[in-house]
């Protein structure tokens, strides 16, 4: 009696491990993804003295941790009544996203907050300048265009950035984002008689406040490498 007992608790104990054993395990995609930030290539087209192209790529490390990056290049010229000069070069961004957004299963959408650490090498070119004209009861200024631009080269910047925004599979693999982003400006190389007034990958500089802002809309494809 009690030698069939054992033999029926044994058995019972190894069909629930069976059981469980048969359960299947759910496992997630990760996956590497390369993009181009739109904005630049519709800037480029509608506004005049502009050039840009950004690349983006993020690569999944965790459930909800992202390594991300960017770089890209832009050339603009700023025209107004007092200045007049172009910037070009080229920037380098990389940090990290985290997903605050719980998907349902099989999805991978994103709500995200993250930070990048950016580093700009670029140059400037004076095409003219404004002179005030100080012996003049007005102190009117006068404009002064120059026959051959003044250039200024090697110049360079660090800023961070935090940003929070959404990325949503529009088609398998496919993913539009859209970013906000605060930016602020840790160190800059400049030349003496001549500020960095913009900065690739920062874009405007202030002398009241070193904050900037941006706003990045992305497309990305994802290339998934193996799931767990």
């Amino acid at each position: 009696m009690l030698k069939s007992i054992i033999s029926g608790l044994f058995l019972f104990m190894v069909c629930i491990g069976y059981g469980q054993d048969s359960i299947p395990k759910y496992t997630e995609r990760y996956s590497l993804r390369f993009g181009i930030d739109m904005s630049k290539p519709i800037r480029s087209v509608v506004e005049d003295h502009y050039k840009g192209l950004e690349l983006t790529a993020d690569y999944r490390l965790t459930h909800t941790l992202y390594l991300a990056g960017e770089i890209g290049m832009e050339n603009k010229r700023v025209v107004s009544e007092s200045l007049d000069f172009q910037t070009s070069g080229e920037y380098l961004k990389i940090g990290v996203d985290i997903n605050l957004f719980k998907n349902w299963k099989g999805m991978e959408n994103q709500l995200l907050a993250g930070f990048r650490l950016g580093k700009s090498r670029h140059k400037h070119q004076l095409h003219g300048y404004a002179v005030r004209q100080l012996n003049h009861f007005w102190k009117e200024e006068l404009y002064k265009p120059l026959s051959t631009p003044i250039h200024y080269n090697n110049l360079s910047a660090y800023w961070f950035e935090i940003l929070v925004g959404v990325k949503a599979e529009l088609l398998t693999n496919l993913y539009m984002g859209v970013s906000v982003r605060m930016n602020y400006l840790i160190n800059d190389k400049e030349v003496d008689n001549f500020d960095n007034l913009y900065v690739p990958g920062f874009h405007r500089v202030s002398d009241v406040s070193p904050w900037g802002a941006g706003l990045n809309y992305t497309m990305m494809y994802q290339f998934p490498l193996y799931r767990k």
